[in-house]
């Protein structure tokens, strides 16, 4: 049995001062938001530590049109769930025939009566009962971006966000401020690009220094915004008609600000808002857990490269990543399905993670503070969200032993 989060929504005013973390975009707002906290309550949970519904890494999740929830495992084929939580079985398998893919897994969703998959080889649509209906495979190489596009999610005009995968010169794409999302057709066209994403760590990347180290690899900043669509920090609604990112990120204290955006996926701008934030600064302790963190990482051998040398790799771990004055103001995005948006806010190194919730203008509505468990990853979250909307929230957590579970709460707004 895994344990419970202690999860507090805040909103009220008397309630962030009394923690003191939360964003200067709460305080300015504050007006706007219900005086009264959220709560969330869990009506499900799904995982076991054994058994039929033994879950492995679920990186995402949809509901199928009969209540059924499909659970996408990176490594493993799709769990599915009857609506009270029963396990129904699996679907898929690892390999190259019909109704087969190739691992690992990167998102799913549905299009009405049809389950989409994608992977870095292609996308796959298939019916209810896991029959292949349609597949779309292609490569566009990017020689500027040092990596390719291959089909990611479907849209609804029949066009994708593309995966991106990288290729021999993927430091060019590590080491950019900003990568072009852009949409692509079917046959392996580039359509059009519907935003130039700020990557705000790029800069700070992972180096890739294939002649000194003897290989390279794409990694992402430990803390930098998660890499969401394409690698880029970039949310899709659940029906893929619109995108939500972050754009321009202002630091300076006296006046700090990050745009938040929501685009169209034909390219119009529905919101552009600035949220003002705090900055805070990467001190010399913290980056010094970051290095270690990085050199654990590589020694335990979470890499395709050179596992024969561990202390090696540590002190590569420590080499490899450089610092910004400060912490980006955005870790995870969530895009909701009733078009508000999630925001996780740079609560680490606090005992807590915050996150906001903006309405469909870029207001301000209110905010979730999750405490437990408090030895969790430092800048993973606490609560990973996977769906959500101010009346539901879909999200994973790690229980004793590390058994993953998928977990949902009804959202409790009301007044007093």
């Amino acid at each position: 049995m895994t344990r419970l989060l202690r999860i507090r929504a805040l909103a009220a005013v008397a309630a962030v001062a009394a923690w003191g973390g939360l964003s200067g975009a709460a305080r300015t707002a504050a007006q706007e938001v219900c005086d009264r906290p959220w709560e969330l309550e869990e009506t499900l949970r799904l995982g076991s530590a054994d058994g039929d519904g033994m879950l492995t890494y679920v990186r995402d999740l949809a509901i199928g049109p009969d209540g059924r929830v499909y659970l996408l495992q990176s490594w493993d084929p799709i769990r599915v769930f009857r609506p009270d939580g029963r396990p129904a079985g699996t679907m898929g398998r690892q390999g190259e025939g019909p109704g087969e893919w190739p691992v690992p897994l990167r998102g799913l969703g549905w299009r009405g009566d049809t389950l989409w998959v994608h992977h870095h080889l292609g996308t796959q649509f298939l019916s209810a009962d896991g029959e292949e209906i349609r597949r779309v495979s292609f490569r566009i190489r990017l020689d500027g971006e040092g990596s390719h596009l291959n089909p990611g999610r479907p849209l609804p005009d029949g066009t994708f966000l593309p995966h991106r995968t990288a290729n021999e010169d993927s430091h060019l794409f590590l080491k950019a401020d900003r990568a072009a999302l852009r949409r692509v057709s079917a046959a392996g066209e580039i359509i059009d690009t519907l935003a130039i994403v700020e990557r705000h760590l790029g800069s700070y990347a992972l180096e890739h220094e294939t002649d000194r180290y003897g290989w390279g690899v794409m990694i992402s900043h430990p803390l930098g915004p998660w890499s969401g669509e394409s690698w880029l920090p970039v949310a899709a609604t659940p029906d893929g008609s619109a995108v939500v990112l972050i754009g321009e990120v202002r630091d300076d204290r006296e006046d700090a600000s990050f745009d938040l955006l929501r685009i169209r996926f034909d390219g119009d701008t529905l919101l552009r808002r600035a949220v003002p934030y705090e900055p805070r600064p990467i001190t010399r302790a913290e980056q010094s857990r970051q290095r270690e963190r990085m050199a654990e990482r590589l020694a335990r051998g979470g890499s395709p490269w050179d596992t024969s040398n561990p202390e090696r790799k540590r002190r590569i771990g420590r080499e490899l990543i450089s610092f910004p004055e400060y912490y980006p103001p955005v870790r995870r995005i969530v895009a909701g399905g009733d078009g508000s948006i999630w925001l996780l806010r740079e609560a680490w190194p606090d005992p807590a993670d915050v996150w906001e919730i903006y309405d469909e203008n870029g207001r301000l509505e209110g905010s979730v503070r999750i405490e437990e468990p408090a030895d969790h990853e430092d800048w993973d979250p606490r609560l990973r969200i996977l769906r959500a909307s101010r009346s539901e929230v879909w999200a994973t957590t790690r229980g004793a032993f590390d058994v993953p579970y998928v977990h949902r709460y009804r959202v409790d707004r009301a007044c007093r």
